[in-house]
């Protein structure tokens, strides 16, 4: 790895690290039924990490609908010079 992407790594590490010790906070989290206690910075965390699977799963799918699109656009039907349908006789 380049030193530049070495040294960015490392401050987001120390950075997320302060972030962690920082933010040790119990808070308690309610969901419906569910009741459960977690410090903030997990909980920010966890967020986190669920909006970035989100996000990926719609990168994903988004790609797979254009490669679909792309495949069945190549497959035009080319008709007889003055037929404008294939029922057409």
């Amino acid at each position: 790895m380049q030193p530049v992407k070495i040294t960015a790594l490392l401050i987001l590490i120390a950075l997320v690290a302060v972030f962690t010790f920082q933010n040790t906070q119990a808070v308690e989290v309610k969901l419906y039924f569910w009741s459960f206690t977690l410090s903030i910075s997990l909980l920010l965390l966890a967020t986190l990490m669920v909006g970035l699977l989100c996000g990926m799963l719609l990168m994903v799918l988004n790609s797979m609908m254009r490669t679909r699109r792309k495949q069945t656009a190549g497959t035009e039907t080319i008709l007889p010079k003055g037929k404008d349908s294939l029922w057409d006789s």
